[in-house]
């Protein structure tokens, strides 16, 4: 006798997408706002404290950013193989215990594995993602989860802003690294109860595409389409630009127009507060217009970010950057694995996606080198900007010819 597979209600579909979106966007609060970001302010004081220089500070965060390559190209075999949800679950696990075991470390060497460890869990949660929501998300709901998703950093540093100064004055720093791996390890049990109960399909390995995927598997020969390609240079282009917009925007103000830190620090504040809804926004967005429109518009505020940090003769040229780069950079985030989820089948997004973080590491890479190259090659630092807005700019122009994701699906259901 065969049994009748039970459809969700809209009710169920709507908690079921809440539930995925709220637990998938604390987990990568976890493995980038405190594996990635919560180093950097700690930083000072760990290097007095183990005897670091700057240099093998550098070192250290390039070796981070490395094992996130490795893992990028390991996740979509072990994600095969394990199932989704398991992946994502044993990453974020294993990012809790790393952070804890940071409290614990007593030289520089120990550190640096420790951090590349994380670099790797955040591969390993943040990539499977993409089959996780295509399987558990009703189409005209992805985008805004992705996005919301990708506001995950901005929640995890906020959480940091707030540990770091209520912790630090009168404790170690060791404290703050347990006391964030221990609240980790616990929404990562919170997590995997809610995930088993809504969205247990997420942990079958080799599940069947149901409902939500309106496009069919692709052969390996047909993961490195033209319009893969296109997806993957997006990513690539972000962070070339977004790189380097980091990295020198303090240099730049304090060094060569003489702006003061907290200046910069307000720039940030407003990059940050933005960050936390910007996500979700540019998702919504997404969802009713379309991801095209609203990666558009992502790349032209980027572009716009960059070229008033460029010209910087007022201040609220600088107020404006600041609301287009936190607009736009958490945006371009969500939208591209929003992109895949939409256009790849959920075997396969994996795969698509996994390569599109290679591409964005490398990206991001050649970004800071060339950027750090500049002002030995025309004086000063503004052409990092020019170059960043430049880039941008060619993202919208790539973007204007991609195909649209609903006609993606909708071809592919028609076959």
């Amino acid at each position: 006798m065969r049994t009748r597979r039970v459809i969700p209600s809209r009710k169920q579909e709507l908690a079921r997408t809440a539930c995925v979106a709220i637990v998938f966007t604390l987990f990568c609060s976890i493995v980038f706002g405190f594996g990635f970001y919560l180093f950097s302010l700690l930083s000072t004081v760990m290097r007095k404290s183990l005897g670091f220089e700057y240099a093998t500070m550098g070192i250290i965060t390039g070796a981070a950013q490395i094992s996130f390559l490795i893992a990028s190209l390991l996740c979509p075999s072990i994600t095969h193989r394990f199932g989704t949800g398991r992946v994502i679950i044993s990453g974020t696990a294993a990012a809790a215990l790393l952070l804890m075991s940071l409290a614990a470390v007593q030289n520089t060497f120990q550190a640096g594995i420790v951090l590349m460890g994380l670099g790797m869990t955040a591969a390993f949660m943040m990539i499977p993602t993409v089959d996780a929501v295509t399987q558990s998300v009703p189409f005209a709901f992805q985008s805004r989860v992705h996005g919301l998703i990708s506001s995950g950093t901005a929640y995890g540093q906020l959480a940091n802003g707030m540990i770091v100064p209520w912790l630090l004055p009168d404790h170690s720093w060791r404290l703050i690294w347990f006391t964030a791996g221990s609240a980790s390890l616990l929404i990562t049990a919170m997590g995997l109860v809610a995930l088993k109960f809504m969205v247990p399909e997420i942990f079958v390995r080799n599940v069947p595409l149901n409902k939500t995927s309106n496009v069919q598997p692709m052969g390996a020969s047909k993961i490195a389409t033209v319009r893969n390609l296109m997806v993957w240079t997006l990513l690539a282009l972000c962070g070339m630009a977004c790189g380097p917009w980091q990295n020198y925007l303090s240099s730049f103000l304090t060094t060569e127009h003489g702006q003061s830190l907290a200046v910069v620090g307000h720039l940030w504040s407003i990059i940050g507060a933005l960050g936390l809804f910007s996500g979700f926004l540019a998702g919504v967005i997404a969802d009713k217009v379309g991801i095209k429109f609203a990666l558009i518009l992502s790349y032209i505020a980027l572009a716009c970010s960059a070229f008033l940090v460029a010209v910087n003769s007022e201040t609220w040229h600088l107020r404006a950057s600041a609301i287009c780069f936190g607009l736009s950079f958490y945006a371009v985030y969500g939208l591209i694995p929003a992109y895949i989820s939409k256009t790849v089948d959920s075997r396969s997004g994996t795969k698509v996606f996994a390569i599109a973080n290679v591409f964005l590491g490398l990206g991001t890479t050649f970004g800071n080198v060339v950027g750090g190259q500049i002002p030995s090659w025309f004086g000063s630092l503004q052409g990092v900007f020019i170059l960043a807005g430049s880039l941008s700019l060619i993202g919208a122009l790539i973007t204007l010819i991609l195909k649209d994701e609903r006609r993606v699906a909708h071809e592919a259901r028609s076959q």
